[in-house]
């Protein structure tokens, strides 16, 4: 029975041995694509319990061999995605576009060459009137005002009605200019009447004489009188004038060509010698006057030249600093000079606010481009070259700049041919391709 019993144990240990060791063999079987070093030491662990003294580097070796051929195979793998990368960059970067779509864009082309910047100050200015230009129309005359035939803003031309006054006063003139020169017609009748009885010898020399002295002296009154109507702009009096003549009518006429800027003056109103009813000016030419600060008094000179900028759709215009007054005023501490600019078109209005470029140095650089053709892509800014495939943003290094250009002083070769105008759109391409809605096509 012992001996019965130690064979039927011993039969049962076997078989769970053979049973365990098919389990770990399927599992280690089913793992080995995941966990190559586990299924190395599981089966150096069987083959040690098989073969503990025989075949120990052996499990080893194959362990080895294993790991080198992963290790080569991520290195291509690398290799691979690298070289992948690059050329997908390089695709990326290369922008193509058609002559149809460069037209449509807009997309303006220019060679990289020497240009000048200027060293400018900006100033604030305002427009007035050039006053040697202004005209204030005084009546020579006090009147009332009868008619009124201009009105505020509109143009006039020289020897135009403005408006007419009734004036005593020019009635009391005109009345004695006619009486001198009725005074002075009969003085001269009877001086030739004496004379020619003189040589007769049919009157006297004291006769003669006293017709020759009232002859003078009526010739100085009408001579006066007409000096009077001419310093009120009446060379002479009307002598078709009929019983029923108005003598009180006064005439303002504008004296020169312009536009009225400035009237005070209705109908019924009384005006004086005193008074200005009208104020006309020539805005053929027009002052713009700049304030120059304390700080920059040293930089501001005459001759130097100047952009006057208005910012409301009025085209710049180009002058000269003529003018800077000898002191500042002590409200402002500031001094103001002049710039005179022509304005044949009138559409610089006096009382227009400006911005004043003033040109303090100039200097030439070996590439000077627009700042249009300047784009920021990853803080970097950039320039679009053109190529034989298409188009390529290159990093330049920037210098010196005024209003409108930069200096490059680094990234752009002369003769290069680049975008000068709308490289924003191939800026968007750029950015659309990374996002893959495109490959720059």
């Amino acid at each position: 029975m012992k001996l019965l019993w130690s064979i039927t144990i011993s039969i049962g240990l076997l078989l769970s041995f053979n049973t365990y060791a098919q389990e770990e063999h399927d599992h280690a079987h089913d793992e080995s694509t995941h966990v190559e070093q586990d299924e190395g030491q599981h089966e150096g662990e069987h083959e040690k319990d098989d073969h503990p003294h025989d075949e120990p580097t052996h499990a080893e070796q194959d362990e080895g061999e294993h790991e080198g051929e992963h290790e080569e195979d991520a290195h291509a793998h690398d290799e691979a995605s690298h070289a992948e990368q690059d050329e997908g960059e390089h695709n990326e970067e290369q922008l193509v576009l058609s002559e149809k779509e460069i037209e449509e864009f807009e997309i303006k082309l220019g060679k990289a060459v020497r240009g000048s910047i200027k060293e400018t100050l900006t100033l604030p200015g305002e427009i007035t009137l050039d006053p040697d230009r202004l005209i204030h129309i005084v009546p020579r005359v006090s009147g009332i005002t009868k008619q009124v035939y201009k009105t505020l803003g509109e143009s006039v031309k020289t020897g135009d009605l403005l408006a007419t006054l009734s004036s005593r006063e020019l009635a009391e003139i005109k009345a004695e200019t006619e009486a001198a020169k009725s005074r002075y017609d009969l003085a001269i009748k009877t001086y030739e009447r004496e004379k020619k009885l003189k040589k007769e010898g049919l009157t006297s020399d004291r006769e003669f004489q006293e017709a020759q002295q009232i002859k003078d002296n009526a010739y100085i009154e009408y001579k006066l009188a007409k000096q009077k109507l001419r310093a009120i702009g009446i060379e002479q009096v009307n002598n078709q004038c009929s019983d029923d003549c108005d003598l009180t009518l006064y005439e303002i006429r504008s004296p020169s060509d312009g536009v009225i800027t400035d009237k005070h003056v209705v109908q019924g109103e009384l005006l004086s010698e005193e008074s200005r009813p009208f104020v006309i000016s020539n805005l053929d030419h027009i002052w713009v006057n700049l304030t120059i600060y304390q700080k920059d008094l040293e930089k501001v000179q005459m001759g130097q030249q100047v952009r006057v900028i208005s910012g409301y759709g009025v085209p710049d215009v180009k002058s000269v600093i003529d003018y800077i007054s000898p002191k500042v005023s002590e409200e402002t501490r500031s001094a103001t000079a002049r710039v005179v600019i022509d304005n044949i078109e009138h559409k610089w209005r006096p009382g227009l606010f400006v911005s004043v470029v003033v040109t303090l140095s100039d200097f030439t650089s070996d590439i000077v481009i627009p700042k249009t053709a300047i784009e920021s892509i990853d803080n970097q800014s950039v320039v679009f070259i053109k190529t034989e495939e298409g188009f390529e943003p290159h990093p330049v290094k920037l210098g010196r700049s005024d209003t409108t250009h930069v200096e490059v002083l680094d990234g752009l070769h002369e003769g290069e041919q680049y975008v000068t105008k709308n490289a924003f759109v191939l800026k968007a391409q750029m950015q659309k391709a990374s996002f893959g809605d495109g490959h720059g096509h």
